[in-house]
């Protein structure tokens, strides 16, 4: 459904610095209607904060008026103070240094200190980092992905711990037996 506007063997990329340390990563971006990329009169600055928690791309309603667009579909979203049903929009997102991603699908919500808020849906068609290097922040994006970022050298793999009941304990099966004589018996 996405597309980006490059060939195999372009990279675009880009980085947004800090003078201190940033606990947000915000850029100014420009969104503009996806079906009509010649309108000069539809092209909205807004900006953008990225969160790497956030799955899809969200646009506060002023935006959406601004561009004067229509909903293509309706999404239910969760939000703290419930769910609700939101229209979805594709549009285009030009980011710093001509990154730009084309018909890219955004809900209409209301980002919290933000115009848009940048999700997986477009950081994960690239490579994304961030680095606090003598206490400034900075943070790195680049399209298509050319390579993986990997800091440690070796892949960590978490043991898996598995919680067993204790020996008392109802076992998990459901037999109402206790642990011992069911399930652990031979344990």
């Amino acid at each position: 459904m996405s597309g980006i506007t490059l060939s195999s063997d372009q990279v675009r990329c880009f980085t947004s610095r800090y003078n201190s340390r940033s606990n947000v990563l915000a850029n100014e971006v420009k969104i503009q209607e996806w079906d009509n990329p010649e309108s000069k009169a539809r092209i909205v600055t807004a900006t953008a904060l990225w969160d790497t928690g956030a799955t899809n791309t969200v646009m506060r309603p002023e935006v959406i008026a601004q561009l004067g667009i229509s909903p293509f579909s309706y999404t239910r979203i969760s939000t703290p103070s419930g769910n609700k049903d939101c229209g979805q929009y594709y549009i285009n997102v030009d980011l710093p240094n001509e990154v730009r991603i084309r018909r890219i699908p955004a809900i209409e919500a209301i980002p919290s200190n933000c115009d848009v808020l940048i999700g997986m849906d477009i950081i994960g068609l690239g490579d994304f980092a961030v680095t606090n290097h003598d206490g400034k922040t900075a943070f790195s994006f680049r399209m298509p992905s050319i390579q993986e970022i990997d800091f440690a050298g070796y892949t960590y793999r978490p043991v898996k711990t598995v919680d067993e009941p204790g020996r008392n304990d109802p076992c998990p099966c459901g037999s109402g037996k206790k642990y011992k004589r069911c399930c652990g018996k031979n344990k």
